[in-house]
């Protein structure tokens, strides 16, 4: 399901669960804190979304260059 957040938004937070989440999850302490949590679902529903904006970005963009065609 697609977040109500814009793109550059998704794709900020995106980036930073990425740099954070390895390294936690590495941990002793954080890494059976987080997987308990679910982070890595978490991580891969994110990933997942992500793919899921950049399909509809690349409709939208698909649809406005034929409008253009027209």
């Amino acid at each position: 399901m697609i977040s109500k957040m814009g793109d550059q938004e998704f794709k900020r937070r995106l980036d930073l669960r990425e740099l954070t989440t390895a390294r936690l999850l590495a941990s002793a302490h954080y890494g059976p804190i987080l997987r308990a949590q679910g982070a890595e679902e978490e991580l891969a529903q994110m990933r997942i979304e992500w793919r899921e904006r950049q399909e509809r970005a690349r409709a939208r963009k698909l649809r406005e260059e034929a409008s253009f065609a027209d």
